[in-house]
């Protein structure tokens, strides 16, 4: 089978290169992010202005929450999940945050488990080791693609 709806061929086998879908860039997130912070501080100065002084504590809080928000989003923007299938090694890199982790297994031995419910993820293991992968993949593909990575490994 030479065509696959989410692998890419490569000279050394398969890969699977799973992102987040970010439809946004961090600058327009930032520019919206700064509007509302903006238009927050400017109702609780008017409202603190006109007598009522516990409005500006909660503009506070409230841009605070999306200072929080925003480093957050800009923390995991670029999370990803590899699975690379080649001659002889299956290899799962994935990152989320600043953690990056890498499983590599033996072709030969490596057992796909396929999602038993929409939820779950597809295991990749080989003895005691193992790694998880689908997470950046709609819950309805997931039994698609382990079939694919079956069909691949």
């Amino acid at each position: 089978m030479n065509n696959s709806l989410l692998a890419q061929e490569t000279e050394n086998g398969w890969q699977w290169l799973m992102k987040r879908n970010c439809s946004i860039s961090p600058y327009q997130l930032a520019g919206i992010f700064l509007g509302l912070g903006i238009v927050s501080m400017g109702i609780g100065i008017f409202f603190y202005l006109l007598g009522a002084t516990l409005i500006l504590p909660y503009s506070f809080l409230e841009i605070t929450v999306l200072l929080i928000a925003f480093f957050y989003n800009a923390r995991h923007a670029n999370d990803f999940e590899k699975l690379l299938v080649e001659k002889n090694t299956v290899t799962v890199v994935s990152k989320s945050g600043s953690t990056e982790s890498t499983v590599q297994l033996s072709r030969s031995f490596v057992r796909v488990e396929l999602p038993s419910e929409s939820k779950d993820l597809i295991v990749i293991s080989q003895g005691k080791k193992h790694a998880y992968f689908g997470s950046h993949v709609h819950a309805n593909l997931r039994e698609a693609l382990g079939r694919e990575i079956v069909l691949k490994v």
